[in-house]
């Protein structure tokens, strides 16, 4: 299929206009797939997604729900993507939320959100029954598969809505596209979860911007995703963008099952956290190494570079053992959510295996830039999509300082928090990101890390904790995790820089005087207001957020008596 075959009308006007595109056009296509209880694949074509949508927004409307905000509580699976897909294109506004938020937190959620209905799975079910009573507003409960007491289910909407048929309200009216659609709260990592508003223009901005700069045409394109789907990357710029050009997508259920879905579906694109990229190479090479194989590794990669000059592409008959953990066809990883390691991004590279860094937040849609030629520059996140403007609000001598945005995918505000709003909303429409980076004559855009993050020395300098995570994961391989910060002597007030380094190996763990060395080397190469005083190894991991983010709220402010002191 060419690129031209589903935008022969033009770029898209609306997800609506998307899926009757692609309905019209490439019926057959297979879309979506996952696995049903038997292990068995199931598909939908573009033909049978649009029918499903149009369907179920047809039984919701008679179920009462027009204009409702409807939450989705559930694992990931195509069902999820198809609510989603329905509600913020006719019924109402969606608001997908962590399936494994505590009871306590999903209840604030859905107030929040002032959620009317919901969709949950089984598993989740739950969990949704206990917060009812502290949700007034929650009256409707809608299971995605299976049955229970006092609930709706999916295929009763489903089976009702095809018995109103295509002369209904559903199919035929037309969205505001400058309505509310989606409600998605931001992870909270350092602080109160937040509400973006998002309109059906933003969702369709968003997706026309990501078909503009990740390489989805392409013919055999096969992705998995993985990530959960209430986070704005995933179905927003992933799936979203997937379904628009045609291709199939195939949904692991959660990041456990990972690596056995990635034999079964062997997708060519996989979408992932920094950290996972990481961990794949790390344990490419802990695999080498193990089995004796580091030395001719290394040879190979350095034959598959020079071969590239020459415009060969041999890796995946050279490294089957490499490939053969990722299903084998493995030749693009699209990463988002955090910086990523230069070092995985070349090393992966060599391998074969591309890394696109994407940059993104969840109130610009969320996609802003993307850095797809790697092997040529891994250091930035690209350039910004074409048809957004981007600015650095008062910058340093260095050209560093705030980034900021502006565009059609980016949100107006946050859900009846004006206050929240009118912080980083100016009335001009440039939103002010959080990230200080800086922008290259030529437009490409260098993070320097979250505004929030940098931490502010007694002597006036600032020094950005993700620059020295980054150079800690490169230099101390054996380190599976690692989060630098401040904090102080417990009988003091001077603030010291603290690196807490999570080593899952016990014995490396133990041989405290080999970690403290070994920082001391990096620190010798830094500059001194930049090194690192005061080392914590702690026996557990760090907590994280759904997208395997470590959470910096709640980091130690007082430095233990065990820590390593660095001198």
């Amino acid at each position: 299929m060419q690129r031209g075959t589903l935008l022969r009308e033009g770029r898209y006007r609306s997800i609506r206009d998307m899926l009757d595109r692609l309905s019209r056009l490439k019926p057959d296509a297979p879309i979506l797939q996952e696995l049903n209880e038997k292990e068995e694949k199931v598909t939908w074509t573009a033909r049978a997604l649009k029918e499903e949508v149009m369907c179920l927004g047809e039984g919701l409307l008679a179920a009462g729900l027009q204009g409702a905000h409807i939450a989705i509580v559930s694992g990931n699976c195509c069902r999820y993507i198809l609510a989603d897909l329905c509600v913020s294109n006719g019924v109402g506004v969606v608001t997908p939320i962590d399936a494994n938020a505590p009871a306590d937190l999903l209840a604030l959620l859905l107030n929040k959100c002032d959620a009317t209905a919901l969709f949950c799975d089984p598993v989740t079910l739950p969990k949704v029954r206990s917060v009812r009573e502290a949700c007034p507003s929650l009256k409707t409960l809608i299971l995605l598969s299976g049955q229970a007491e006092d609930v709706l289910t999916y295929d009763e909407l489903l089976e009702k809505g095809r018995s109103v048929g295509e002369n209904g309200p559903y199919h035929t009216m037309t969205p505001d596209p400058d309505a509310p659609a989606k409600i998605l709260f931001t992870s909270g990592t350092t602080g109160i979860n937040k509400g973006v508003v998002l309109t059906g223009a933003n969702l369709t901005a968003n997706m026309n911007n990501c078909q503009d700069v990740v390489e989805a045409w392409e013919d055999h394109n096969v992705s998995m995703s993985v990530l959960p789907m209430h986070h704005s990357a995933e179905i927003n710029t992933h799936i979203m963008t997937r379904i628009g050009c045609g291709r199939l997508t195939c949904i692991c259920p959660d990041v456990r099952r990972m690596m056995p879905s990635l034999k079964i579906f062997q997708p060519s694109t996989i979408t992932v956290v920094p950290m996972i990229a990481q961990a794949f190479y790390k344990s490419i090479w802990a695999g080498a190494r193990k089995n004796g194989k580091a030395e001719k590794l290394a040879k190979g990669i350095r034959l598959a570079n020079l071969l590239r000059k020459f415009g060969f592409e041999i890796s995946h008959k050279l490294f089957p053992e490499v490939f053969a953990p990722f299903g084998g066809h493995l030749k693009m990883i699209i990463c988002g959510g955090a910086m990523v390691n230069p070092v995985v991004v070349k090393g992966m590279a060599d391998l074969g295996i591309r890394i696109e860094n994407g940059y993104g937040i969840t109130e610009c849609g969320p996609l802003i830039s993307m850095n797809a030629d790697p092997r040529k520059e891994h250091l930035s996140v690209g350039k910004p999509c074409p048809n957004l403007e981007t600015r650095i609000d008062q910058p340093d001598e260095n050209g560093v300082g705030e980034l900021c945005v502006r565009g059609r995918n980016v949100s107006s505000g946050y859900y009846k928090d004006p206050e929240a709003t009118a912080l980083v909303f100016d009335p001009d429409g440039w939103f002010h990101t959080g990230d200080m980076a800086r922008i290259a004559a030529d437009g490409r855009i260098f993070l320097m890390g979250r505004l929030k993050n940098t931490i502010v020395l007694s002597n006036g300098k600032n020094v950005n904790p993700e620059e020295l995570e980054n150079l800690i994961e490169t230099r101390l391989e054996y380190v599976d995790e690692c989060v630098v910060y401040p904090a102080r002597l417990e009988k003091g007030d001077q603030e010291f820089i603290v690196a807490g380094l999570y080593i899952s190996d016990e014995s490396r763990r133990a041989d405290r005087s080999a970690v403290a060395a070994d920082v001391a080397a990096l620190n010798a190469t830094l500059s001194s207001y930049k090194r690192l005083e005061y080392v914590e190894l702690p026996a557990t991991d760090y907590p994280k957020n759904a997208m395997r983010k470590i959470l910096r709220k709640g980091l130690p402010t007082v430095i233990s008596e065990g820590a390593l002191e660095i001198v």
